[in-house]
């Protein structure tokens, strides 16, 4: 072979690799970036829902959300509930589960996170029913969770066992002095048939009740 071409394959391979290194890096450059996920695990105020607002803290894992929620109305029960979600980039859903006076209600929240705040519609079922919709707004209120406390509910008062017992005492009471009265009304009515062979003239007047010796029948 002349140097001609051994210098003319020398340049095709050359050409050859410097095409295969500009393909691997095109597609290095080409690859998608990581996907990013905002930060909420905070504690946040809801506002749409219910007349005031819910409290809820959301702790985070990656994707994943989950917390609980809290509602202490001025002059109304209150409620806790459980929360669990997810958000992927600026999309949030969120599932509360409230324990209220007539029963667990659910309610699904569907929003948009965009400058420290959330922003959506949300649906509200109980027994398998629609029982509300609409728009809800939220906003961080406190980045530090641990500060979260549930809502005391207040207990039904169940009737002490001191109090049983009087109430048991009382009617006992009660039951006695039926009984005497009872038996002094008896005693105060005499069937006279069953003396009628001692009284009247020469009869044995021995055991008849005073005031009915001189009696006839």
């Amino acid at each position: 072979m002349n140097k001609k071409g051994i210098i003319l394959s020398l340049l095709l391979v050359f050409l050859f690799v410097g095409m295969s290194l500009g393909q691997s890096g095109d597609n290095t450059s080409a690859a998608a970036p990581s996907e990013t996920v905002p930060s909420l695990n905070f504690i946040w105020s809801f506002t749409g829902i219910e007349s005031d607002p819910i409290t809820m803290a959301l702790n985070q894992e990656g994707s994943d959300l989950f917390g609980q929620a809290k509602y202490e109305p001025e002059g109304a029960k209150a409620w806790n509930a459980d929360v669990v979600g997810s958000v992927k980039e600026n999309e949030v859903e969120l599932t509360m589960t409230a324990s209220k006076e007539d029963g667990m209600v659910t309610t699904k929240m569907a929003g948009i996170y965009a400058n420290d705040t959330i922003n959506g519609n949300f649906t509200t079922i109980s027994g398998g029913k629609k029982i509300g919709s609409g728009i809800f707004s939220a906003m961080w209120i406190n980045p530090d969770t641990s500060g979260y406390t549930p809502a005391v509910i207040e207990q039904p008062k169940a009737e002490t066992a001191a109090s049983a017992a009087v109430n048991t005492t009382a009617a006992a009471e009660t039951t006695t002095e039926s009984t005497t009265e009872t038996q002094q009304t008896t005693s105060r009515f005499v069937d006279v048939r069953q003396y009628k062979d001692k009284i009247g003239p020469g009869g044995d007047l021995s055991g008849i009740p005073p005031g009915m010796g001189g009696a006839g029948l």
